[in-house]
């Protein structure tokens, strides 16, 4: 590929933080490391596996299958409740879960956490580099800091999904593609890029193809639309990603070809991202919400890197912030985390225009300022206001207006900052300032809203009644209507059955070891009335929004 300068290789001199890290790379990453690690590690063990949230079961899902993979010493033939073998998502993140894993011998919340809490400090880690790369040192740090620090990154720091595992690698796919265009040109660079995309693929499946659209998105508007085979071709690196992608695509093929593709790559792919768009208006209020606090620049940040069009690098950023955006707003279906992709990028276009643009003191600064601050000191007061907020947020707030309180100084410290960061034309102000205020925000507030997880989605504690009145005897669940309650699963001392019919779970009540059922409330008045009469509910628990019977036959 032809050499594509930098827009700025320098590294300015500024006051502060960066000016002390900015001297070498090695310092840079030290303090990037630290940063995302003192953020994200700490919280990782203490919250329960559980279905809360939109993610229904999918995190007790890789727990789970990473349980089997060591229980049963498999490696593709991997088994859950309702699915074997489970071929919908490569088994990258459930293999990871299992090697940190088996030094104690079982999964545990940290071990299953670990992963994506590592991966997160990866994301900001090749943020770094990748933001040194396009533009300087100083604008790779401030973006990595702003990336760590950015609500949904941070949220999904501390749950069990593979998605930040595909941010990670698709960032370092970016990082790899612009060394590739770098002067002199890394010979080892293109080849990296396929490697890291076909990790990425490896972690979840067809949306890590997306660093691809994105190189072939910036070589059209460099080069032309006629340039994009031959510049992103590279035969070692297509071979390495054929190799790589092959270790599980074979297996997945032994099981059952006929099967994978119809369930797993039409049912669950194709369909899952090709059909009717309806992600637009969610997507982008996800955005706005989950890149929080630096949302508040967006209007400044675009404005100037729309003017910066022309210049590679501020293009190549626009792009990989956008590129994502418009592959999920295309698809069929959307889940809030799907997001996650397009962070870096909006982190890279933020540290940018704070080192390129961040002095300029201009009206729209102050009146983006004025909005920061009222903004941000609204949404401090109302945490005190549980009533103005949905009810699946209002659960975690009602009642706990003293443990709120550093919250609420942090957001207001948050709008200070952006606020006089912008009216004095201060970026180090603007971005330490920021950073440090979010960070202490995200980092102690963690800690009240775990606690209330906990109570509210207690499976754990559940699972311990659910063995105790099964007294060594069989469980099982009823899913009629319900959700399928995989966290029980996780936490119960053997797998539960899953009885679907009403005649089945006659059938095994009936059975004379006086086994146990978990139910949910609606369902039981619904089949209560064909059971025998000294089928009973021994136990009942509210779980988040639902309740939960755990039934059997006689006393």
């Amino acid at each position: 590929m032809s050499p594509v300068s930098p827009e700025s290789s320098h590294v300015p001199s500024d006051r502060g933080l960066s000016r002390v890290f900015a001297g070498t790379r090695a310092r840079a990453v030290v303090l990037v490391t630290v940063v995302a690690a003192l953020l994200v590690l700490p919280p990782i063990g203490q919250r329960v596996i559980a279905t809360g949230g939109y993610n229904g079961d999918d995190e007790a899902r890789s727990a789970l299958l990473a349980r089997d993979v060591i229980d049963r010493g498999v490696l593709f033939d991997v088994h859950y409740r309702w699915e074997s073998p489970f071929r919908d998502k490569p088994p990258l993140y459930p293999w990871l879960i299992a090697a940190f894993s088996l030094p104690g011998g079982r999964v545990t919340e940290t071990t299953a956490r670990a992963p994506v809490a590592l991966a997160t400090i990866g994301v900001a880690l090749f943020v770094f580099l990748l933001g040194e790369q396009l533009f300087s040192r100083r604008a790779g740090i401030w973006a990595a800091l702003i990336t760590v620090t950015s609500y949904d990154v941070f949220a999904n720091s501390q749950l069990v999904l593979p998605d930040m595992l595909v941010v990670c690698f698709a960032t370092m796919a970016g990082w790899a593609f612009w060394r590739a265009t770098s002067h002199p040109p890394a010979r080892s660079a293109l080849p990296l890029f396929y490697v890291a995309v076909a990790l990425s693929v490896y972690a979840k499946g067809p949306l890590g193809l997306v660093p691809f659209l994105t190189a072939a998105a910036w070589i059209s508007t460099e080069y032309g639309v006629g340039q994009v085979v031959s510049r992103l071709w590279n035969l070692p690196g297509a071979a390495l990603f054929a190799g790589i992608t092959l270790t599980w695509v074979g297996p997945f093929l032994a099981l059952g070809a006929r099967s994978w593709f119809q369930n797993s790559v039409w049912g669950d792919w194709l369909t899952w991202y090709f059909g009717v768009p309806r992600s637009g208006p969610e997507l982008l209020y996800t955005v706005m919400i989950g890149f929080l606090p630096w949302t508040a620049l967006a209007p400044l940040v675009m404005a100037d890197a729309l003017r910066a069009w022309k210049t590679p690098a501020v293009r190549f950023a626009l792009f990989w912030f956008t590129v994502p955006l418009v592959v999920l707003m295309a698809s069929a279906s959307f889940k809030p985390r799907y997001s996650l992709s397009a962070y870096p990028g909006a982190a890279l276009l933020v540290g940018w225009w704070a080192d390129a643009h961040g002095t300029a003191r201009t009206r729209a600064d102050r009146v983006i300022g004025c909005l920061a601050l009222i903004g941000f000191l609204v949404l401090a007061a109302s945490l005190n206001i549980p009533q103005w907020w949905h009810p699946r947020v209002r659960v975690y707030l009602a009642g706990l207006s003293w443990e709120l309180a550093p919250v609420v100084l942090g957001l207001g410290a948050i709008g200070g900052t952006l606020f006089w960061g912008l009216r004095r034309g201060r970026p180090a102000l603007l971005v330490h300032g920021a950073v440090l205020a979010t960070a202490v925000t995200l980092g102690y507030g963690i800690w009240p809203y775990t606690m209330r997880y906990n109570e509210l989605w207690n499976f754990k504690q559940f699972a311990g009644a659910v063995d105790r009145h099964a007294r060594g005897a069989e469980a099982a669940v009823f899913k009629y209507q319900s959700d399928e309650w995989m966290s029980l699963d996780f936490y119960l001392a053997r797998p539960p059955l899953a009885i679907e019919t009403v005649a089945d779970l006659r059938a095994f009540l009936r059975r004379p070891d006086r086994p146990v059922v978990v139910i949910d409330a609606r369902d039981w008045r619904t089949v209560r009335p064909g059971l025998a009469p000294d089928i009973r509910a021994l136990e009942e628990r509210r779980i988040g929004r639902q309740k939960l019977l755990i039934v059997s036959a006689g006393g």
